[in-house]
């Protein structure tokens, strides 16, 4: 049998001693555990940022896994704790919206955390005290059902939707890259799906993009800041704008939550 893989997903930051605390629990509770980072640098209480990191950052490892989330991790009554079981990977996190985002409801199985005494008096610190205490008694292999009881209602927020209308559509700049690419709230398919064949049309600033490159390297000589701006996907599948060998988002003053309008004709 090979080794439990925990992974960590946060906004504790780098500069404090969280992730330590947390390795250090695992490390000691758990035999042969292989602890990986996600990231740590999810910007406090950021779920939409947490859920498409999560989404396309923890799904693709092993059945087994164990993925502990600590975004916005607050418990309260309309808030618990949960465990949820998805493809046969585990994720412990808080019902704040973000499990249902990512998973939606379909072969999902879910459990509020009940029952289980943490290791601390005080309930400031629950990644440590309690969910890796959670994770700690998957990995000996207890069964979802004696971590508390079943749910089928886990918190559904509105997330940022398209606004569409028959001849253009708003979208939203819903992830920053560490290369400054901006990622939009909607996927090629989605798109193409929307567009028909059309020809399409997208402003930033006095920049006008009319195509979907294959690459991040195709500039447009028409482009009044000479700037190698390009539409083009990124590997989740979403539109994105990026910037060859620069920073989309300082250049064009792109923000997380921006509003784009494309327009098809």
């Amino acid at each position: 049998m090979g080794s439990t893989i925990v992974t960590l997903t946060t906004d504790w930051g780098y500069s404090d001693f969280f992730a330590g605390s947390v390795k250090g629990k695992l490390y000691s509770t758990i035999p042969g555990v292989q602890v990986v980072d996600i990231t740590h640098g999810i910007p406090p209480y950021q779920l939409n940022r947490a859920t498409f990191v999560v989404k396309h950052g923890c799904l693709g490892f092993p059945p087994g896994t164990i993925h502990i989330i600590d975004v916005c991790s607050s418990q309260s009554k309309d808030h618990p704790f949960v465990v949820v079981e998805y493809q046969g990977q585990y994720f412990i996190c808080t019902d704040n919206g973000l499990p249902a985002a990512i998973f939606g409801f379909e072969g999902v199985n879910a459990v509020i955390i009940d029952g289980i005494n943490q290791d601390s008096d005080y309930y400031t610190f629950a990644a440590r005290d309690l969910f890796c205490k959670v994770a700690a008694m998957l990995a000996q292999g207890a069964p979802l059902a004696s971590l508390g009881f079943p749910t089928d209602t886990l918190l559904r927020k509105t997330a940022f939707s398209t606004t569409c209308h028959d001849n253009d559509i708003k979208v939203h700049v819903i992830y920053i890259d560490n290369y400054g690419n901006c990622n939009l709230n909607i996927t090629l398919e989605e798109f193409e799906q929307f567009r028909q064949g059309r020809k399409f049309e997208m402003q930033v600033q006095e920049v006008r993009l009319n195509k979907i490159s294959h690459t991040y390297i195709e500039t447009d000589t028409k482009n009044p800041f000479r700037t190698p701006l390009v539409l083009t996907v990124s590997s989740t599948g979403h539109l994105q704008l990026a910037l060859a060998n620069g920073n989309a988002s300082q250049m064009f003053n792109l923000q997380y939550r921006d509003t784009i309008v494309v327009k098809f004709f």
